[in-house]
């Protein structure tokens, strides 16, 4: 039968729309790679930059942490953005400024001139993933979008292991600046093929939507309705789990970006005495942990235990266990557990994934972009807050022998327990979301 306004979903038609989605989606993909090795790429080049711009812990932490406050700040303003200029105009322009920055970074004679280029890539990169959950949203079933999130973020997370011992690798041989900025001009061709290929939903292509190909109703008028900005806000913000689920995210997340984004590099290396490459190499590893844990736990969550609250609880349960291991214990592990340590962050710090779809459920359909974006916002606030405060920190602590010593970085694996035991608390009162497991696909 024909629907009024809708394209007949022939075999065919399904087909491409099946197909297509993925063209979509896959480019997208390719660029949260991209932000997220742009975002980690300067804890390996530390010494490098130390040399260059004659930084210490402050000035390191505020030349990575320029990344994400503007980031962060930009969340909630991502979805308005999304919502409408369509995912392909927005991320195709964002990718080009993030790209530009990333150059200019790459090229800085100045600190001051880096620093200006870390907020640009920041800035640019900060609608990326909303673009990408709008794609989602309008090429993919709503069963699915927990597991795509998992997806997204693992594709991203290979940025971070790419901006390991592969990076350290290429630094090696073309020095931090060639390696950096060559990165910034992928990312601009990144934005070009996005902007030809991209579409922001089926019907653009004249193809049927995911609702046409599985034969299901339109959703009620009331749901499709855009609801005023200002009140859409306002709807989230009044939702508990804005709030829970959103605290949890910037002492989580911030603790994961301190670790990862800055100080495990130099941490390993003051502390065991490890190369750089060898400190690489096991932050490496934490990025493995990411991808494995993001690729697992919004299936596990959506398909298996079908609840996402109690996958996000467990994990930060576990995920606290590490912070207490390094806390009673900065020096002295043996080199395996130390490495494993590294993967188990990862891991476990990826449980976070089911909370997207936990706020998700929990706001009307109208607003589910504004809601995402300021649960990305706290994300993200607590990455730059953990990053540079963690700078403050430890130049409260003299360096011997041009190492930071043992006690600074404990003091930072005590901020990181509490931080996290305040997380758990805050999942557990926080209302849960629950999926059903569909036997269809």
């Amino acid at each position: 039968m024909t629907r009024v306004g809708r394209p007949l979903p022939t075999p065919a038609l399904a087909r491409r729309t099946l197909t297509y989605r993925w063209v979509c989606l896959g480019l997208l993909f390719v660029s949260g790679l991209l932000a997220f090795f742009t975002r980690l790429a300067p804890v390996v080049a530390i010494p490098d930059l130390r040399e260059t711009f004659v930084l210490g812990a402050a000035g390191l932490g505020l030349l990575t942490s320029l990344y994400l406050w503007p980031f962060a700040l930009m969340q909630p303003v991502a979805g308005v953005l999304t919502d409408a200029f369509g995912p392909r105009r927005t991320v195709t322009a964002f990718l080009v400024v993030a790209g530009v920055g990333q150059v200019l970074f790459a090229s800085a004679p100045t600190v001051e001139v880096a620093l200006i280029g870390r907020a640009l890539t920041g800035f640019g990169a900060s609608i990326l993933y909303v673009g990408a959950a709008k794609i989602m949203a309008q090429w993919f079933r709503s069963r699915e979008f927990g597991t795509l999130t998992g997806a997204w973020t693992s594709v991203a997370n290979l940025g971070g292991l790419t901006a390991a011992a592969p990076l350290m690798a290429l630094i090696t041989l073309a020095g931090w600046r060639w390696s950096l900025g060559g990165v910034g001009l992928v990312m601009l061709a990144t934005a070009l093929l996005i902007y030809v290929f991209v579409r922001d939903s089926p019907s653009e292509l004249g193809l049927p939507s995911l609702a046409d190909i599985d034969d299901l109703p339109p959703p009620p008028s009331g749901t499709r309705r855009p609801m005023p900005l200002g009140q859409g806000v306002l709807v989230v913000l009044r939702e508990s789990n804005t709030w829970l689920l959103g605290s949890y995210a910037f002492l989580l997340f911030g603790t994961m970006t301190m670790m990862q984004g800055l100080w495990a590099v130099p941490y390993l290396m003051d502390v065991y005495g490890q190369s750089q490459q060898q400190a690489a190499n096991a932050l490496t590893l934490w990025a493995v942990g990411l991808i494995v844990g993001c690729t697992l736990w919004g299936y596990v969550a959506d398909r298996i235990v079908g609840s996402r609250k109690r996958v996000v609880l467990v994990g930060a349960v576990v995920y606290a266990l590490l912070w207490a291991l390094l806390a009673l214990r900065p020096a002295g592990l043996p080199v395996g557990l130390l490495w494993g340590a590294m993967f188990w962050g990862g891991f476990f710090a990826s449980t976070w994934i089911p909370s997207y779809a936990q706020l998700k459920d929990t706001v009307p359909p109208q607003v589910v972009a504004t809601a995402m974006g300021i649960l990305n916002l706290f994300f993200w606030l607590g990455g730059a807050v953990y990053q540079q405060v963690s700078g403050l920190i430890l130049a409260e602590f003299p360096k011997r022998d041009g190492h930071t010593p043992v006690a600074g970085y404990q003091a930072l694996f005590w901020l990181c327990l509490v931080s996290v035991g305040l997380s758990v608390v805050l999942v557990a009162l926080s209302k849960d979301s629950r999926s059903v497991p569909s036997a269809t696909t």
